[in-house]
């Protein structure tokens, strides 16, 4: 039997952001303070960098008027409404998401940086069950990120990739090389 004839529902938009707002959100990047990258674990934040070695902005959020997040929602809104009319027949539940209100923003500098291990979208706590897609704008060229069971999705400055938030979507960061600015939240049901 044959079951490639399935989309993979991993979609990719070159130039989502122009090379000027990317050089903006850097420039924001790097003069905003700065956290080490955590992850959940037993209900509770911790630094692993054996698991993810990242820097961080501190609090993300649409609803914080910033220039950062002007420029990501009005981007992301565009990606969103091209991905939910694509398969808007096959799933109406696209008629019923939003975007979470907090997102991530890392930089990813050096050979071992990165989010090291397979996972997924869908983890403990109160809002990741609710997550229905991914999304991640890649802000320089760089290596991309890693599926377990489709192919590696290359950053390229400007780029936008939105996927499934389930376990069949396992990822990781790809081999760091240099240094790689990313920013990436989530949809989940309205």
């Amino acid at each position: 039997m044959n079951l490639n004839f399935c989309p993979s529902f991993i979609e990719i938009y070159d130039n989502a952001l122009t090379k000027e707002e990317c050089d903006i959100l850097i420039s924001e990047f790097e003069k905003s303070y700065k956290i080490r990258g955590s992850v959940l674990r037993g209900g509770n934040r911790i630094v692993d960098k054996e698991i993810k070695d990242s820097i961080e902005l501190d609090d993300c959020f649409f609803s914080k008027s910033t220039l950062i997040s002007s420029i990501i929602s009005t981007r992301l809104d565009i990606c969103l409404e091209k991905y939910k009319k694509k398969y808007a027949e096959d799933i109406n539940t696209f008629l019923h998401i939003k975007r979470f209100d907090n997102y991530t923003f890392k930089k990813f500098d050096g050979e071992d940086a990165g989010f090291k291990t397979w996972h997924c979208e869908h983890v403990e706590g109160d809002e990741a069950p609710k997550r229905v897609l991914v999304w991640s704008f890649y802000l320089n060229d760089a290596k991309g990120t890693e599926f377990k069971y489709y192919p590696t999705v290359h950053a390229k400055r400007g780029r936008c990739a939105i996927f499934p938030a389930s376990f069949n979507y396992m990822h990781r960061s790809a081999p760091n090389k240099g240094i790689k600015y990313i920013t990436t939240g989530w949809v989940s049901y309205d």
